[in-house]
């Protein structure tokens, strides 16, 4: 698949196309969101397989808000209806329980932004890690800029973890909640979607 795309990517750079499609997709941007998508992350990802608690859970409109989903090792595509999971108006947890202590030395999460579909990237995730599950330990947080009138399509939000025998793995999300006064429907409720935890 990998070479297929690249094959793709590289005829249409050769031939001048600028554009694929009514909407203006450039083949460079089809072409980091197709390998972003095909780039399954599953060798050395401690976190492929196992348990993820959402709280509160994701809506069922969105991948029937199996949170199976975070820890399969697809990311999602451009597109929030393929491989995304979405929470409207709240902030929310994600727990990851690797099985067993462990030593991982980043983790990842990444999510989405389609301000059409009233999608924002979140305003702020804070990263937590415990031995036992009970008590957990602050990591950092790292926190979205500005008023989100231009922002990537994408967005990995990534922590160092310079901590031994991690087996609980915690990530805040505090969302933006309310559509910007700049969103054509401002005030209304705006929406976070999350792909994949990854833990290296």
């Amino acid at each position: 698949m990998k070479r297929l795309l690249e094959e793709f990517y590289g005829t249409c750079t050769r031939n001048g196309v600028r554009t694929l499609n009514e909407s203006g997709l450039t083949p460079s941007a089809y072409y980091d969101a197709a390998l972003r998508f095909v780039d399954v992350q599953v060798e050395g990802n401690l976190a492929f397989r196992k348990l993820v608690v959402a709280d509160p859970p994701p809506s069922p409109k969105y991948g029937k808000g199996d949170v199976t989903m975070l820890a399969n090792g697809v990311r999602g595509a451009n597109d929030f209806k393929v491989h995304w999971l979405g929470w409207e108006g709240v902030d929310f947890d994600l727990t990851l329980d690797l099985g067993a202590a462990a030593a991982p030395r980043e983790v990842s999460l990444g999510t989405l932004y389609d301000p059409h579909s009233w999608i924002l990237h979140p305003r702020r995730v804070t990263c937590y890690v415990s031995a036992d599950g009970s008590r957990f330990q602050e990591i950092g947080t790292l926190t979205v800029e500005g008023d989100q009138r231009k922002e990537d399509v994408t967005r990995t939000f990534s922590f160092k973890l310079p901590v031994p025998d991690v087996r609980f793995i915690r990530v805040h999300v505090g969302g933006t909640k309310q559509l910007p006064d700049w969103h054509a429907s401002a005030g209304g409720m705006s929406w976070v979607f999350v792909d994949e935890i990854v833990a290296r």
